[in-house]
C-alpha cells in the first residue's frame, strides 16, 4: 500500500482542486479573523469597549466547513479513477481492493488535516491580538482538538464509502453534498429540544440561595434525552455544531463516537467495495 499512497499523495500535491480547497480554507480563515478585528476596530473609533471574542469562538469553525468541502473534494478528486481506469490498472498490477480503497482514505484524511491547517493558521497568526485566551482547561482545548481531528476522518471515511462505490463522480458528488446538508439538517432539528433550559427562571431566597423557579414546558429529560445527546454524538455534522460553540458537555466522549464512526463507515464501505464489479 505504500507505493499507492505515495502515488496518491504525489497526485495530491500537483492537484489544483486540492490547492484551491486550502485556498478556499485560507481565506475562510482570513475572513473571520478580519471580521473580529473589524468589530474591535468599530468600536474603539465610538469610544466604546466592544465584545471580547474568546478564541475558540472561531477556531473550531472548519469543522463544518470541511464537513461541505471534502464531500464535493472527495468524489471529484478520486472519482476520476473509474472514468480513466486508473482502479482496474491498479487491480491488474496487484494491487488488493482493500489496499486501494484504505489508501484512498489515507490521503483523503491527509487532505483535510492540511485544509484544517490552512483555515487555523491566519485565525492563530491574527486571533492572539483580537481574541480572548480560551476560557477552558489546557486538557479539555486538547481533547477538543483531538476530537475534531478525529471528526474529519469520520467525514473522509463517509465520503469514501460513497465515491468507492459509485462509478460516477458527479453523482457521487451530488450524494455527498446532499447527504451531508440532510444530516446538517436532522443534527439542527436534534439540537433545538436539547438547548432549552429545565427551568424558565431561579429565585433567590433572603439566605442568598438559588433554587429552581418555574419549570420549562419544552424541557426534554429523562430517557428521551439520552437519545437525542446519543444521536447528536453520533451524527458528524451534530458533532460539528458542538465544535463550532467549544461547548461540549462530554469532550472525552465525542472523539470515541468519531472513532466509532471511522470504523463503521470504512467497514461498509470496503465491504461494498470488495463485491462491486468494476467492469
Amino acid at each position: 500500500m505504500r507505493n499507492l499512497l505515495s502515488a496518491n499523495l504525489l497526485r495530491l500535491r500537483k492537484s489544483r482542486l486540492f490547492w484551491g480547497l486550502l485556498l478556499l480554507l485560507f481565506g475562510l480563515g482570513v475572513l473571520f479573523t478580519l471580521r473580529r478585528l473589524a468589530d474591535q476596530v468599530r468600536w474603539s473609533a465610538w469610544g466604546a469597549q466592544g465584545a471580547r471574542y474568546y478564541l475558540t469562538v472561531d477556531l473550531f469553525t472548519y469543522a463544518l466547513f470541511l464537513g461541505f468541502g471534502m464531500a464535493a473534494f472527495i468524489p471529484l478528486f478520486f472519482g476520476a479513477e473509474y472514468s480513466d481506469g486508473a482502479i482496474r490498472n491498479k487491480l491488474i498490477a496487484g494491487h488488493s481492493r482493500l489496499s486501494i480503497y484504505l489508501s484512498h482514505l489515507i490521503t483523503s484524511v491527509v487532505a483535510a488535516l492540511c485544509a484544517a491547517g490552512a483555515y487555523v493558521l491566519p485565525v492563530l497568526a491574527v486571533g492572539f491580538f483580537i481574541y480572548e485566551p480560551p476560557a477552558l482547561e489546557a486538557g479539555t482545548l486538547a481533547l477538543l482538538v483531538l476530537g475534531t481531528l478525529v471528526l474529519l476522518a469520520a467525514y473522509c471515511a463517509l465520503y469514501t464509502l460513497v465515491t468507492m462505490n459509485c462509478s460516477r463522480k458527479s453523482t457521487a458528488a451530488v450524494i455527498c453534498l446532499l447527504g451531508m446538508l440532510a444530516l446538517y439538517i436532522v443534527s439542527g432539528n436534534v439540537e433545538i429540544p436539547l438547548m432549552h433550559p429545565e427551568y424558565l427562571n431561579w429565585v433567590v431566597t433572603e439566605a442568598g440561595e438559588m433554587i429552581p423557579g418555574d419549570p420549562n414546558p419544552r424541557y426534554v429529560g429523562g430517557m428521551e434525552r439520552v437519545v437525542l445527546e446519543t444521536l447528536q454524538d453520533l451524527l458528524p455534522t451534530g458533532q460539528s455544531l458542538q465544535y463550532m460553540r467549544a461547548d461540549v458537555a462530554h469532550p472525552a466522549r465525542l472523539p470515541l463516537y468519531a472513532l466509532i464512526d471511522v470504523a463503521a463507515f470504512t467497514a461498509i464501505g470496503a465491504a461494498l467495495f470488495r463485491k462491486k464489479d468494476l467492469k
